[in-house]
């Protein structure tokens, strides 16, 4: 059982490297997921805008999650907490799939068929001339 827990936090640590690459990296817009835990009534429309600033450091993009009403007004939530909220539950995702296979294949083991010869002659049919 200590190796399918050092398998689901090896996992966890996996899924937590990974949720620090694809919301910054390949795709910020995954932010608008979390939008039913940040955005509240009226601003209910989700939109992840991206601000590049260039300057004598060099070039740096910001991520921003904004919540829109109707009229155009906003409310700015950030980045930090739902690139948190998304790092938690790529972390709890891949940990339960894991967990669950784990548990799954020690309840049903693989069969394993005895192909050991038991005797040292051949077959009972074996002519020998």
């Amino acid at each position: 059982m200590s190796r399918l827990f050092v398998t689901v936090i090896s996992t966890a640590v996996g899924a937590g490297v990974f949720s620090s690459v694809v919301p910054v990296a390949i795709w910020p817009g995954e932010a608008k997921l979390t939008a039913p835990l940040f955005c509240s009534a009226p601003n209910t429309e989700p939109m992840v805008v991206s601000d590049t600033t260039h300057d004598s450091e060099g070039t740096s993009t910001n991520y921003t999650l904004y919540c829109v009403g109707e009229r155009g007004a906003l409310t700015d939530e950030g980045f930090a907490l739902p690139m948190l909220v998304l790092l938690a539950a790529h972390i709890l995702i891949a940990s339960a799939v894991v967990l669950t296979a784990g548990l799954w294949a020690r309840r049903h083991p693989a069969r394993v068929e005895d192909t050991r010869v038991t005797s040292t002659e051949g077959p009972a049919d074996a002519v020998e001339y």
